[in-house]
């Protein structure tokens, strides 16, 4: 688990849990619950420093336009196959 913000991170290495910050070790554990609990309460800590960007209308749009574009470009309506034929039969009479 990571917070990139802050350069927080969660690893687990031979069962060993650890949290860094920064590239400085900040709590080491046996316990997943117990690095899981603490990683959340720096992260909430951490969180207040470096608040949430909200978008603007603008970026709003063009993220979806981006999204749109993106999922058309798998579906070509203009394209001409042929069609597919049924298959023969391989009865002999």
């Amino acid at each position: 688990m990571s917070f990139l913000p802050a350069d927080l991170h969660l690893t687990e290495e031979n069962g060993v849990f650890t949290i860094t910050m920064e590239g400085q070790e900040i709590f080491r554990s046996g316990m997943s619950k117990r690095a899981i609990r603490k990683f959340n309460d720096l992260k909430k800590e951490v969180q207040e420093k470096y608040p949430t960007h909200d978008l603007s209308p603008e970026e709003k749009a063009e993220i979806l336009q981006r999204a749109i574009g993106d999922s058309l470009v798998g579906h070509n309506s203009l394209k001409t196959e042929p069609t597919k034929k049924p298959a023969r039969s391989r009865t002999f009479g």
